[in-house]
């Protein structure tokens, strides 16, 4: 049953019409195919100087485990990048299989939502280089490669801890009153609670 404004031949512009009419399953498989492309495009740019030729040297090495020596990526890390999107795609493609198909015969619409894809793809792709050290030192706050200042003045060094006790894997009693002025770090991810 077609509402009103689709049997006057008029777009439904708010978002329940964007989400069943097929305009966001476009947009959806648009955008995946794009990232997709951009992630091909990662792979396969080859290691030039300039800020997105480092940008993607950099991926490859920390996403891709990207060897330069011999010119290896694991494909281990590597091919989620590309499934996922591809399982996305296909779960779109089950949800909107009849609305792809209207979609499809109003170009127009087609365009927008490729369009408003491709808007959207791109400004990822370029905050994932503005953010990166590729970028020269007036886009970061802090030079390329060099690790941020630490913030010493904004640590919270006066605050006092409340009183409590433990029990250490030993079984003993400790308190952090035992050890005033020098660092402590608890951690609980090995500890087992038989007391409790």
């Amino acid at each position: 049953m077609q509402s009103e404004q689709q049997a006057a031949g008029r777009a439904d512009f708010s978002i329940g019409g964007f989400m069943e009419d097929g305009r966001f399953a476009v947009f959806m498989l648009a955008a995946l195919l794009l990232w997709n492309g951009l992630m091909i495009a990662l792979v396969a740019v080859p290691p030039a100087g300039g800020a997105v030729g480092e940008f993607a040297s950099e991926f490859r090495k920390w996403c891709f485990r990207y060897d330069a020596d011999t010119g290896a990526i694991d494909w281990t890390f590597t091919i989620p990048f590309f499934t996922a999107p591809l399982v996305l795609g296909a779960a779109t493609i089950a949800v909107y299989y009849r609305q792809l198909g209207q979609v499809i015969r109003r170009p127009r619409t087609l365009s927008a939502c490729v369009v408003a894809a491709v808007l959207v793809v791109g400004l990822a792709g370029a905050g994932l280089i503005w953010v990166s050290d590729a970028m020269p030192p007036i886009a970061q706050a802090h030079e390329p490669g060099a690790s941020p200042p630490f913030p010493a003045d904004k640590l919270r060094t006066a605050y006092a801890p409340p009183v409590f006790d433990l029990t250490n894997q030993d079984g003993e009693q400790v308190s952090l009153e035992k050890f005033r002025g020098k660092v402590v770090v608890m951690t609980g991810v090995y500890a087992s609670c038989p007391h409790t």
